[in-house]
């Protein structure tokens, strides 16, 4: 039960960054990876975190449910460092 709450939470926080993402100043130009990394690399994550959970709460492989949980933080991981980036600039 409780890896479906947490899936269902993270669903709406990916609901959340699908509205909300960090706009560029004006005149900025970003390249095009780090524009899509910006631009829906929080929600992508969360929505990874979200399946990773379901998975979890449907008795399915535990090392699948890992490795799509590695691949959210592998994201979230660029997605900081595209954030950090972004704002040097």
């Amino acid at each position: 039960m409780i890896w479906v709450l947490l899936g269902v939470g993270s669903v709406v926080v990916a609901g959340v960054y699908t509205f909300i993402w960090p706009r560029p100043e004006p005149g900025v130009r970003r390249s095009t990876s780090s524009r899509m990394v910006l631009r829906w690399g929080h929600a992508v994550v969360w929505l990874l975190l979200a399946v990773s959970c379901f998975m979890r709460a449907a008795g399915s492989e535990v090392q699948v449910a890992n490795l799509i949980a590695f691949a959210a933080g592998l994201l979230y991981i660029a997605f900081i460092a595209s954030a950090v980036i972004d704002r040097r600039l």
